[in-house]
């Protein structure tokens, strides 16, 4: 007997699919886990299988419900399912988990502490909250930073802890008032009627604790599905188990080699726990990559491969896009001359292909202002993703002001800005006596003298402008014999603003550090140009007026977490090496090493055809020269898919253009030579693949170079003093004179190499 059954195979919602695509959209009932590589095409796969769901099983869209991370996919997902399926989509839960928790809560508000009517607070009323609370509990902001307490709030709310539940977890003083402050701002968003962004999660989470909500929203979707559930943290992951406990037909899609957001609450258990969590779900892996060429994805999964978090038994992505080109490293003297080079190769790639799209990736933000002003050095148009021109961030701007003060006491402008920033406690009414003041033909700092003389300002406003008028009276001084950064750096300090983001720890905050840190590099790099404050100051100025040409560029400059989900022919990764990529925060713990290594798996994934690293010998640091190390994940990377092996034996660095035995390197005023070198990199990766017990995990170990020592210079076992680190104890001594350079293990900041002649270093 023929069997009449219908051919699906050829089922216009399978067109074009592998055999592990065609699986996962007829997958109907029970758990699903889809492990879907990078480039694999996911979102085909989640959007047919959503509309199989209503067209071939006949389920209602109305007890679909489908949950991303950003509006943007939302949509995406909600148009591409309407244009497969013959009824109207728009009955489908399609959003966000914020927009989700807020749709439950305005229909069961009442079930909750704020009711049907609440309002959202967003940032800013936030913090307008924390200050009155902190205000009544008498706790001082510099210790109490309101930025910084709301980030512990946040990240506890996130785990579904209330002020009395967290308890336990406050083992020190300051977070144990810090939840007094938690208890008592959770009572004003109660008496707001608000909620903050963490509250809808929050108040979700416990809402459908009710088994009788369970049933009733349970029976309501019957199909869940979650998008980039690698990127969900305890409370979204609770909702969904909820949701899911009925009927357990959930579909998770994710990749746990692309969890990038455990600094924002993101927990890589929940994907990796997925089948503990189900037994009975099904597993595919969607491992067919149709962005990138066998070469890039052979250095992925070899990069990859050194992570422990995986799920257990993954395949590795295959292509069928050829071989592809290999892998370029460039190593360069120094960071400027990195981004010239890079500028230039684009330079040259854009004449042979005036059209092609081009991706300069690093991993933190202030590495754009070399790339930034390399690019318009040669006059190339480009387009910043995800963030703001360097020279344009507010930190930034304010330290400008300052300086524009100093250069030019009559610049009101300038005043306005920077006398409030760090706050002083200067509002409208203040400012404008001050500007009353001011006599004809007179400086703004004059009108501020003549007001401080007159009594008119009493109590904070009086101290904290008399410390301000100060400082630009010594500044005049002071930028005589401190030269062009040597000024910069004075103000930075004396002006409190520096001291002010260090007290606010978040990790906000700690960008902003590294951006100003940047800005003070760029002063290094002028100075050494023989540039004097006024040029400097004109230099930044044109470098805004040629922002213009960013707007219709082909070339687009990102960090690698705003590059996630995108993807380019031609892509740049700068600053490869140790402090920069890994960064020096995240890769003091195993966990944080791993989710910088899978930082880097993200980066090489965004390669279409062609990928090039690049790293530089040395780096400005906040001013100072500072000789770099590797980055560790170059040792990770295939030789066979690079251009030339990166050889760690008998050369160094040996990629394109790279360095050969033999030849030297400038290291301050002298030379060093590629044996001395070597030996540095070899004993640093040997400690790196092998480390000490008594070391710390995953923190490269000092590395001591025989070369003759400087007899000025502090012996190892030496306690000193660094103005930006603290107290540490010098474990290496190399170079001689200007190249005199110390490796010192901070109490606080870890360990650092610092050129004696920069670092201010003093003994302790």
């Amino acid at each position: 007997m023929l069997d009449a059954s219908p051919d699906r195979s050829a089922h216009p919602l399978l067109h074009n699919l592998n055999e592990p695509q065609r699986e996962a959209v007829q997958h109907a009932r029970g758990p699903l886990l889809l492990l879907a590589g990078a480039g694999s095409g996911k979102t085909t796969v989640i959007t047919r299988r959503i509309a199989w769901l209503i067209e071939e099983e006949g389920v209602s869209p109305g007890s679909i419900l489908a949950m991303t991370f950003t509006n943007k996919a939302a949509e995406e997902m909600r148009e591409r399912v309407q244009r497969l399926v013959s009824v109207p989509a728009s009955q489908m839960w399609v959003s966000t988990f914020h927009s989700f928790c807020t749709r439950i809560l305005r229909r069961e508000g009442d079930r909750t502490p704020v009711g049907r009517d609440f309002v959202i607070f967003d940032p800013a009323d936030q913090k307008s909250l924390m200050k009155q609370v902190l205000a009544e509990l008498k706790l001082p902001e510099k210790q109490f930073h309101p930025r910084r307490v709301l980030e512990l709030i946040s990240d506890f709310k996130n785990r579904c802890l209330l002020p009395e539940e967290a308890r336990e977890e406050a083992l020190d003083p300051w977070t144990r008032k810090a939840l007094e402050a938690y208890d008592l701002y959770q009572k004003g968003l109660k008496n707001h009627r608000a909620c903050d962004f963490d509250d809808l999660l929050l108040h979700t989470e416990r809402l459908f604790r009710d088994p009788a909500m369970q049933a009733v929203y349970g029976d309501r979707f019957q199909f869940i599905l979650v998008d980039e559930y690698q990127d969900t943290n305890r409370a979204q992951y609770l909702l969904v188990q909820h949701l899911a406990r009925r009927h357990h037909n959930l579909c998770v899609v994710g990749d746990e080699d692309q969890s990038i957001y455990g600094w924002r609450g993101a927990d890589i258990r929940n994907i990796l726990d997925f089948q503990r969590d189900f037994p009975e779900a099904l597993r595919i892996e969607l491992l067919q990559n149709y962005r990138s060429t066998k070469k890039i994805l052979d250095a992925a999964s070899g990069v990859i491969s050194n992570n422990s978090q995986r799920v257990e038994g993954k395949g590795s992505l295959k292509t069928d896009l050829g071989e592809g080109e290999s892998i370029q490293f460039k190593l360069t003297e120094e960071g400027r001359l990195e981004a010239e080079w890079v500028a230039q190769r684009i330079q040259e790639l854009r004449y042979r292909e005036p059209e092609a799209k081009v991706a300069v990736l690093y991993r933190a933000n202030w590495q754009s202002r070399q790339m930034e002003e390399a690019l318009r050095a040669q006059n190339m148009a480009y387009r910043l993703v995800g963030g703001v021109k360097f020279y344009e961030r507010q930190e930034v701007k304010d330290l400008i002001s300052y300086l524009r003060l100093v250069s030019n006491p009559f610049d009101l402008v300038s005043f306005r800005r920077c006398v409030n920033a760090p706050t002083r406690g200067v509002g409208p009414t203040t400012l404008g006596k001050i500007e009353a003041a001011i006599p004809e033909g007179g400086t703004p700092l004059e009108g501020l003298g003549l007001l401080l003389r007159s009594g008119d300002l009493k109590g904070r406003a009086q101290r904290e402008l008399g410390k301000f008028l100060d400082l630009f009276r010594r500044a005049e001084s002071e930028r005589e014999v401190l030269g062009l950064a040597g000024i910069v750096k004075w103000v930075l300090q004396e002006s409190g603003y520096l001291q002010s983001l260090e007290d606010e720890a978040t990790l906000e905050a700690e960008g902003r550090i590294r951006n100003l840190e940047e800005f003070l590099s760029a002063a290094a790099e002028s100075e050494s140009l023989g540039l004097r404050l006024s040029e400097f100051l004109d230099r930044i100025t044109l470098a805004a007026d040629a922002d213009q040409l960013e707007e219709a560029a082909h070339l687009s400059l990102m960090t690698i977490h705003c590059a996630k989900g995108l993807e380019f022919p031609f892509v740049f990764v700068i600053g490869m090496e140790e402090d920069v990529f890994p960064n020096r925060n995240a890769r003091e713990t195993p966990e944080g090493l791993e989710e910088e290594r899978r930082l880097f798996y993200v980066a090489i994934t965004r390669a279409q055809r062609r990928l090039t690293l690049s790293a530089a010998r040395r780096r400005r640091v906040m001013g100072t020269e500072m000789l770099a190390m590797p980055s560790r994940f170059l040792r990770e990377l295939p030789p066979e898919a690079l251009t030339t092996p990166i050889r760690w034996g008998t050369e160094i660095y040996q990629a394109g253009e790279g360095v050969r035995p033999g030849s030297s390197f400038s290291r301050g005023s002298g030379g060093v030579s590629v044996a001395t070198e070597l030996q540095r990199i070899r004993s640093f990766f040997d400690r790196v693949k092998e480390p000490s017990p008594a070391a710390a995990s995953d923190d490269p170990a000092p590395v001591e170079v025989s070369e003759p020592q400087d007899p000025s210079a502090f012996s190892p076992g030496t306690r000193v003093r660094s103005p930006r680190f603290g107290e540490g104890t010098i474990l290496a001594t190399t170079g001689r004179g200007d190249g005199l350079t110390y490796t010192v293990r901070f109490d606080q900041g870890g360990d650092k190499r610092i050129m004696a002649r920069f670092g201010g270093l003093e003994r302790a």
